[in-house]
């Protein structure tokens, strides 16, 4: 699901991006250097309190999905995230993986309440290269790959199953991101990419923006906002269909160790 808005805000974030890094190619030793020693940092167990609107189809029937963020600890079974850095002067590698377990519920037309468990898996690796700067921005262009596995269970509540699946695939992502430090302490971070892969419909777009407080040198603290838009539709017909069109987004809140 992808409205005219949010499409138009990605493509000129990511113009934007691109843009700067066709403007200037300063040396890679510039603002963005490390003297050419590994710098890591780890973002254990942050928080995105994601909420789900769009539809999952499984064969012939389409289950609504509108689980709003705010009732995403109502909804939460489980849930494990960590994110992974490691920069060398120009040079980052990064990998992240989340998954979480959601059991909300939802309402047919005809009345009838459904249960749906909804367990999503995405794990992604990538890599940056810093491409322009000034002294209080730097500039990257992205590229890596996003691995998605969703599992999905709907029955009518206290009655039948009605769906159950167990979905992957991929997508190649491109894109840029962009630090712009605001004072001693406070650093804003944009992130904007796109993804195609494998598949009949097969595309992604991932919108990122938060806030970084370093209260040590080994520390600091995030919060921000994370939209990640699907479209997936693996092509098959019938009982082997699988298609999902929906945008995930919400609050993120986290610690990042630097070392």
């Amino acid at each position: 699901m992808f409205s005219a808005t949010p499409r138009k805000c990605a493509t000129q974030i990511l113009a934007v991006l691109l843009a700067a890094a066709g403007i200037s190619t300063v040396q890679a030793a510039g603002g963005n250097s490390t003297n050419g020693e590994w710098e890591f940092s780890l973002a254990p167990l942050f928080l995105w309190a994601q909420g789900i609107e769009g539809t999952s189809s499984v064969g012939p029937s389409t289950t609504p999905l509108d689980i709003k963020f705010e009732d995403a600890f109502d909804n939460l079974e489980a849930t494990f995230t960590i994110h992974y850095e490691m920069k060398r002067d120009a040079l980052s590698l990064f990998a992240e993986y989340q998954y979480v377990d959601l059991q909300p519920t939802a309402e047919l037309p005809i009345g009838a309440e459904l249960d749906i468990g909804f367990k999503d898996t995405i794990a992604e690796l990538g890599v940056g290269y810093w491409v322009a700067g000034t002294e209080r921005t730097d500039w990257e262009v992205i590229a890596g790959a996003r691995y998605t596995k969703q599992d999905m269970n709907v029955s009518v509540k206290d009655g039948p199953k009605l769906v159950s699946v167990d979905q992957d695939w991929w997508v190649g992502f491109f894109g840029g991101r962009m630090a712009g430090k605001l004072s001693k302490n406070w650093t804003f971070i944009a992130r904007a990419d796109y993804g195609v892969g494998p598949g009949d419909t097969n595309r992604m777009w991932n919108l990122q923006g938060m806030f970084d407080y370093r209260f040590r040198d080994w520390g600091s603290v995030f919060a921000g906002y994370k939209w990640l838009d699907y479209n997936y539709d693996n092509g098959k017909i019938g009982v082997d269909r699988f298609a999902y069109d929906a945008t995930q987004q919400g609050p993120l809140l986290g610690l990042n160790f630097h070392w």
